[in-house]
């Protein structure tokens, strides 16, 4: 551990001006922020907190931003949190209420530090919605690479990683390990949408789904049965494809930010919830696999 730290405070004492002011590690005297620990202590309770901290879990440097609202003042933060475990990124924020959970990558005794920045990295730019100018988008590019880099082989030399990341065979595990736990509600957390869903599209056994209900126009969204999946979109009759159908088509992105191609035909969730949509292809593809009990 002492090594990795090390290691990042030479990088971040180093480093060029627009690396540093993106760059925030547990060392008291940082080259620009004289609150780096109070950034880094915000990062952690915003961050990492929601999720819950596994035992010994440690923070080696977080690489980010904050979206601060104008109105009270309230900071955000916005980025990569890299502890001895995994990077959580995460891309939202809230001027009023909670904030989505961040997303999780673990790490692995066989990854390869450009896999880990490649994936962690697109996903960031898929579902950020706060406006980064160029500069700063690079900086942060350049400063997830450099500590990925630094601290992911120490780790697998210091034989503190898995082999590789057990999925879980539980639907509601699955659902937390792609942190999709706070959209896709399950029967009882939205019984009444459900309930009015179930009703008029003659659809049984609902287990979870994302779906929401405007003043005209009655429930729309997606729902994930013991059977299949089934959709509706505003004004349209519903769609269902069982899970042997999904099986030998499976799901992926269609020629719309909302839509997901399953089965041969397309199903719909509310297009603000379209940044969710790999992950929710993930789930529907394990679960029609049989890798996924329900």
């Amino acid at each position: 551990m002492n090594n990795i730290e090390n290691q990042l405070t030479n990088y971040l004492l180093n480093s060029e001006k627009s690396i540093q002011e993106v760059l925030f590690i547990p060392h008291n005297a940082h080259p620009i922020w004289s609150d780096n620990l109070e950034i880094l202590q915000l990062a952690q309770q915003q961050i990492l907190q929601p999720l819950g901290a596994f035992p010994n879990e440690h923070i080696f440097a977080f690489v980010g931003v904050h979206a601060k609202t104008a109105i009270t003042g309230k900071r955000d933060s916005l980025g990569f949190l890299i502890t001895n475990f995994r990077v959580l990124t995460q891309t939202d924020y809230s001027v009023i209420g909670t904030a989505k959970n961040a997303q999780i990558d673990l790490f692995t005794k066989t990854q390869l530090p450009e896999e880990v920045v490649s994936k962690v990295w697109n996903d960031f730019t898929i579902k950020n919605r706060l406006s980064i100018e160029q500069e700063q988008l690079l900086a942060l590019n350049s400063a997830l690479k450099s500590v990925i880099e630094i601290v992911l082989p120490q780790l697998q030399n210091d034989d503190h990683l898995p082999n590789e990341v057990k999925k879980s065979s539980n639907i509601f595990e699955r659902i937390k390990d792609l942190g999709l736990q706070g959209e896709l509600k399950t029967y009882s957390e939205n019984e009444k949408k459900y309930k009015n869903f179930s009703e008029k599209h003659n659809v049984g056994d609902i287990i979870c789904g994302i779906v929401d209900k405007p003043f005209f126009g009655g429930v729309y969204g997606l729902v994930i049965t013991k059977n299949g999946i089934t959709s509706r979109d505003l004004m349209e009759d519903s769609v269902t494809n069982s899970w042997q159908e999904i099986k030998d088509n499976p799901a992926t992105i269609g020629n719309k930010k909302e839509i997901i191609h399953a089965g041969q035909k397309n199903h719909i969730v509310p297009s603000y919830q379209s940044e969710l949509i790999p992950s929710i292809i993930t789930l529907i593809n394990e679960i029609a696999n049989g890798e996924i009990l329900i």
